[in-house]
């Protein structure tokens, strides 16, 4: 029973962090209790005892009970809590034992207002950060003071030359992008929503490995290279007359494709849809997709399908696929929320039905490797 005032008191306490931070005085704080009361005297003994424990008096802090008169048929007239009440600050930290944590809060507060006012609200909104920041604090002043004062626009995120090491401003990325938006709104664009985007940090390039199913072209373009990794914007130049073009979005498959005359394979890691759209090599050689058998692959299929009407082929994506592995079909976490792809082929659109259905998934190691190898020689 008394459990309840003492969860009362802990409620209170991120409350009380506010105040602080705002300046306010301590609020008297009032504890209600349950309506359940004691059903035998022995509980009543047991329960008043342990309100007394930490009643207040002359030489004790504690909590003032207010107490009301009970009447009960099995107990008679009794007395009972009607409420507690916390007068003084000194007093709360005493019951919750926070007397210590609450110094250190204080005068690591001041330190941190001290130094930019501004972030009052920042703290506000999370008075935890005060603390559980604080083995970080001074590094994170340095890192904000110097962007504050610096363009850092020419720089990558772990080249920025700050006094800390390279990974601290990639660590602690969320928090410094709200202590500058805090601190100086007028300063940063409004619609930034990641500190890359704020400080317009450079991006490190996306590199899609490539591997050449012919090795004729690839001592003649490459120097021997069969596997390379490139980029969007490379892949968007070049002028290879290729005749056809693997993207794959599982990289174990990069290498289960067999040697194809004047062809290449291309990893697009789950981001086909995002940036191999108006690639030029890709418009005019066949292509072929290799995606996830769920939903998400075949979203991504469909969008490809989209950008490319014709000259792509789905590769066991089809429903002649999904029926030959119906026994290794699993579940995706998340429930089928797509209604229609409106590009997909009808074999295609077969098989995101039955997945649908059945809220599944093949994942494509499932795939049996003859399988693999007979259905590519075809092509």
């Amino acid at each position: 029973m008394i459990e309840a005032y003492q969860q009362q008191l802990v409620r209170y306490y991120k409350g009380y962090l506010r105040d602080i931070i705002s300046g306010k005085p301590f609020s008297v704080v009032v504890l209600r209790g349950e309506k359940n009361k004691p059903a035998t005297t022995v509980e009543l003994h047991r329960a008043i005892a342990l309100f007394r424990q930490n009643e207040k008096t002359a030489q004790r802090r504690g909590w003032t009970i207010e107490w009301e008169d009970w009447s009960s048929k099995k107990l008679g007239k009794q007395k009972w809590v009607s409420k507690i009440i916390v007068d003084t600050e000194e007093d709360y930290l005493h019951l919750l034992k926070k007397e210590d944590e609450a110094a250190v809060f204080k005068h690591q507060l001041q330190i941190l207002l001290d130094w930019q006012p501004a972030i009052q609200s920042f703290l506000m909104d999370k008075p935890e950060r005060v603390l559980d920041l604080k083995t970080v604090w001074d590094d994170l002043q340095k890192v904000v003071d110097h962007l504050l004062a610096h363009d850092v626009s020419n720089h990558y995120i772990r080249s920025i030359p700050v006094p800390v090491h390279t990974k601290f401003i990639e660590t602690y990325r969320p928090i410094i992008f709200l202590l500058l938006k805090t601190i100086a709104p007028e300063k940063y664009a409004a619609g930034s929503t990641t500190l890359d985007e704020l400080l317009s940090l450079k991006q490190k390039p996306h590199l899609y490995p490539i591997r050449w199913l012919d090795k004729t072209i690839a001592d003649q373009l490459m120097h021997c290279m069969d596997v390379t990794g490139v980029t969007v914007d490379w892949l968007k130049q070049i002028s290879w007359d290729i005749k056809e073009v693997w993207l794959v979005e599982n990289e174990t498959n990069l290498y289960l494709i067999p040697e194809r005359k004047n062809a290449i394979a291309v990893f697009s890691k789950g981001k086909a849809t995002h940036s191999l759209k108006d690639v030029p090599l890709l418009a005019k050689a066949k292509l072929f997709y290799w995606g996830d058998l769920d939903e998400e692959g075949y979203k991504m299929l469909n969008a490809m399908h989209g950008y490319y009407p014709n000259n792509l082929q789905s590769v066991f994506m089809d429903e002649a696929t999904l029926l030959q592995h119906a026994g290794e079909m699993g579940k995706q976490d998340a429930v089928y929320k797509t209604i229609s792809l409106e590009y997909l082929t009808r074999a295609e659109q077969a098989a995101f039905n039955i997945l649908k259905y059945h809220n599944g998934r093949l994942e494509q190691e499932r795939i049996r490797q003859d399988y693999v190898a007979e259905r590519i020689r075809r092509y």
